[in-house]
């Protein structure tokens, strides 16, 4: 018996792997070979993709959208569907503003191992979502840059764009001040990154100084040469 329980723990290990761990490794490495590869190939083109997930936010999301507003910087929000439902007027002013709107899933949840069933409702959902806002949803990222079999065949089936990211700064984290985010940011970025940041959830007060961070480094990215620009001028 004993040899038989080893042989399905092992057999479940490798559906595991197959289903849901090597794809999400997988397409995390590729996207990191290809961010590299960018890099080393465009070293004069300093554009950098500046991304935020987990909003929109009643408390945070419009202070940041002033204050790209005030550096006419063009950014691309991936959001939760239930969180855009709730606060239509900030999906309409990220329109307003020029910026590409993205889904983040529509409660998000993890999706490793996640069925068939829950990847497509939560797909369709968050695409519907928005799409009864007026909006064309093309870009989709995984939360956690998790993923299966399954969310790349419903990617695929409805036509949406998977963005993953080459820069994170911890910003979520309680652990994080607005100086330490700021110095992982300059740290970090380098010639067409794209920028992981969060505009809601994360530790209690984590979007308020992610903001306070780009106030100071946003300023010096732009001495540095960088400019900002949407997911949609990405070549992925």
């Amino acid at each position: 018996m004993g040899i038989y329980i080893k042989a399905g723990i092992i057999l479940l290990g490798a559906l595991a792997l197959c289903y849901s761990l090597l794809p999400s490794a997988g397409l995390k490495y590729l996207w990191k070979q290809k961010s590299r590869q960018r890099a080393r190939g465009g070293s004069a083109d300093r554009r950098l993709y500046l991304t935020f997930d987990d909003g929109p936010s009643r408390a945070y999301t419009g202070e940041l959208l002033c204050l790209l507003k005030q550096y006419q910087i063009k950014a691309s929000f991936f959001v939760v569907a239930e969180f855009a439902g709730k606060n239509p007027d900030l999906i309409e002013w990220m329109e307003e503003e020029g910026h590409l709107v993205g889904i983040h899933s529509v409660q998000h949840k993890n999706a490793l191992f996640r069925g068939r069933r829950f990847i497509c409702a939560d797909l369709r959902e968050s695409v519907e979502t928005l799409e009864k806002m007026g909006l064309n949803i093309r870009y989709y990222r995984p939360p956690w840059g998790h993923l299966n079999l399954w969310t790349l065949f419903y990617i695929r089936n409805q036509k949406l764009k998977l963005i993953l990211w080459d820069v994170m700064a911890n910003d979520w984290s309680a652990r994080e001040t607005a100086k330490s985010i700021k110095e992982k940011l300059l740290r970090r970025v380098f010639p067409g990154a794209v920028v992981c940041l969060h505009d809601g959830r994360g530790a209690a007060g984590a979007p308020e100084r992610t903001i306070e961070a780009l106030k100071e480094s946003i300023p010096l990215l732009l001495e540095q040469g960088y400019s900002f620009e949407r997911m949609d001028a990405y070549e992925c």
